[in-house]
């Protein structure tokens, strides 16, 4: 998994940013282009998002959208271009209150979200964006389900793997491999 990239903004689009890292150019596909000035060193947190078609980084300016695009893509139904697109429409913080307040009425105004997916939203997630200072922490055992997904695996799965091979004080990298061999067998 790439954590982030720290380098010079070479072009900037509506919908992506180029990233000069020692030469060598990375695309990242962004949720806000106004953000990112050219010729500019900045660090952006990302997502590498891996299909049997298609492989990206989805940027993010901070870990709390980092993370909230973590939660968005563990609901049932949601993927990583309706994350992107529901968080480019909003910030961080309001979306939040909006799955805790259940405000399903913004919810459904978000790209890609009707009353089916909003709800599924509120159920999956309310109560799980945990608030410190409006930062939410990633544990290991999400980091994997996150790589585990973006590799295609279906959550109810993941999720009983997870269970069968979590052990205590294992890197993120260590835990990854066992669950991918419990996969294999």
């Amino acid at each position: 998994m790439i954590y982030g990239l720290k380098g010079i903004i070479k072009d900037v689009n509506l919908t992506s940013v180029v990233v000069d890292v020692n030469n060598v150019y990375y695309e990242v596909l962004i949720t806000n282009h106004e953000a990112y000035q050219l010729g500019t060193t900045t660090f952006i947190y990302t997502y590498q998002v891996i299909r049997e078609d298609n492989h990206y980084l989805i940027g993010f300016q901070s870990i709390q959208e980092k993370n909230l695009f973590g939660h968005l893509i563990s609901v049932s139904g949601i993927g990583p271009k309706t994350a992107l697109g529901i968080l480019a429409a909003t910030n961080a913080e309001r979306l939040e209150q909006a799955i805790e307040e259940e405000d399903l009425k913004y919810l459904k105004k978000l790209p890609g979200l009707g009353p089916k997916g909003a709800s599924q939203i509120i159920l999956d997630l309310k109560g799980k964006l945990a608030k410190n200072d409006h930062v939410t922490t990633s544990t290991i055992e999400d980091e994997v389900e996150q790589a585990l997904t973006s590799l295609g695996f279906k959550k109810p799965d993941i999720k009983r793997i997870l269970k069968k091979v979590n052990r205590d004080g294992l890197s993120p990298e260590a835990l990854l491999k066992l669950a991918l061999n419990e996969f294999r067998s």
